[in-house]
């Protein structure tokens, strides 16, 4: 069992471990704009869950410098969820940037709302809501890039295929959902 001491002590050091040198300009976490997220997500009806991923693990094992693979911290994400959430909640700490919600609480709302997706037409849909526990986590991770990184590209702009996603993702999202409930009434 760890004591008050062997926490600070612990955020102290994983406060060293994520500071940047000065010549670098790399957030330390995927940086994306909390409507960016939101609204990609569900117009890729929960994929950029898988690609917020990839990048958030792609940044800290290059920070790192691990030889673990993103692709596979990825692909399990379910599992390794919560050493995400730890590390961006260990990292606000060290910065006292703040993190408010319990890592468990997200981990475990996240991994529940995300298998609700097995449900029948249209409660299948209340998987979506699993953003609900990544906001928080997104949340965090952008303060401590922005207090480490001042004037990084916070990833707000949507590109060419995030416009492709929305408009071709957004009709598709619309159609299901009324779709399903025109079906189930």
């Amino acid at each position: 069992m760890k004591d008050e001491n062997d926490q600070e002590s612990f955020d102290t050091h994983s406060a060293a471990a994520v500071v940047p040198s000065p010549s670098d300009s790399t957030p330390i976490y995927f940086p994306v704009s909390l409507t960016k997220f939101v609204v990609m997500h569900f117009c890729t009806a929960g994929l950029y869950q898988v690609y917020w991923f990839y990048e958030n693990w792609k940044l800290i094992l290059e920070r790192e410098q691990s030889e673990a693979s993103p692709f596979w911290r990825t692909f399990f994400m379910f599992i390794y969820c919560y050493a995400l959430f730890e590390k961006v909640r260990s990292s606000a700490a060290s910065l006292k940037v703040g993190h408010s919600v319990s890592v468990q609480v997200l981990a475990t709302g996240w991994i529940l709302f995300s298998t609700l997706l097995i449900l029948p037409d249209p409660y299948g849909l209340i998987a979506l809501l699993s953003i609900l526990f990544l906001i928080p986590v997104q949340q965090a991770a952008n303060r401590i890039n922005e207090s480490l990184v001042p004037g990084h590209d916070r990833n707000e702009r949507f590109t060419a295929w995030n416009k492709v996603a929305v408009v071709i993702g957004g009709l598709l999202f619309i159609l299901v959902v009324v779709g399903t409930f025109v079906l189930h009434v």
